[in-house]
């Protein structure tokens, strides 16, 4: 199994855990393009209306369903939310995967908020541990607390045995590991693992989210033209009233032709 021996003690840590995955790369990455910002473009009022319509008629044709980035952005619409997402990823019993990744995404995030306020005064520091003495106390103790999440990640989803084991690699798992035990807090070091869990997502959860819900939109609408035809005018011959006057038209005609001569 694993060869890479580490030691790791994490205080109790109250609040949602969050996963990234990653291995270190040879030599540590450049922060300042990690942490460059993407510019997106903004979509016109235009464009959200006409979604915003096709949601509202209820089209859920493959091409207007979202994408699991989307989901895991909490942009999807209807039913394709975070929050069903993560139920359903409960109820198939590997929400690990989900936790994991957003845990990641918020320690980017920390990692990112404690680098840009501390690049400008000290352009030596690089997330770290060896780079950490030319901090000051009051960023030391910032780059403390950054560790610390990054301990009770592995605690909960990366170490051998523990509590939210993910499916990872001997090779990511030992690599992430490594990195983190030679001193390198950085988000990058995640990376192998955060691809690795997002393929496992793609490729399994997230088609199975889609076609049940896809699934249960069918059935709510087959239900709902049955309702519909059973709402609707009955002709003549099935009327019970009908039958009733044809049957008493038809003993006063026998009544005739009896007395007929």
């Amino acid at each position: 199994m694993l060869t890479t021996t580490i030691s790791i003690t994490q205080p109790s840590i109250q609040g949602p855990i969050m996963h990234f995955q990653s291995s270190r790369p040879s030599s540590p990455p450049s922060p300042s393009s990690f942490f460059r910002p993407t510019h997106k473009p903004r979509r016109s009022i235009s464009s959200f209306d006409s979604r915003q319509s096709i949601e509202q008629d209820g089209d859920d044709s493959p091409m207007n369903r979202p994408s699991l980035h989307q989901i895991l952005r909490n942009q999807g619409r209807g039913q394709y939310t975070l929050d069903n997402f993560a139920a359903f990823l409960q109820s198939q019993f590997c929400y690990e995967n989900l936790a994991f990744w957003l845990a990641s995404r918020q320690y980017r995030l920390c990692a990112q908020s404690l680098y840009l306020s501390v690049h400008q005064s000290v352009p030596q520091f690089d997330l770290t541990v060896e780079s950490a003495k030319y901090l000051n106390p009051s960023q030391a103790r910032a780059f403390s607390d950054l560790q610390l999440k990054m301990r009770a990640i592995l605690d909960a989803f990366v170490l051998p045995s523990s509590p939210h084991e993910l499916n990872l690699s001997d090779a990511t798992r030992c690599s992430l590991l490594r990195a983190v035990a030679e001193g390198n807090y950085h988000p990058q070091v995640f990376e192998q693992a955060r691809e690795s869990i997002m393929d496992l997502m793609k490729c399994s959860s997230y088609p199975l989210f889609i076609e049940g819900i896809a699934a249960k939109r069918a059935s709510s609408a087959s239900s709902a033209r049955s309702q519909s035809d059973s709402e609707k005018p009955s002709h003549d011959h099935d009327n019970p009233s009908w039958r009733h006057k044809a049957k008493h038209s038809f003993k006063l005609v026998s009544k005739m032709l009896k007395r007929s001569p």
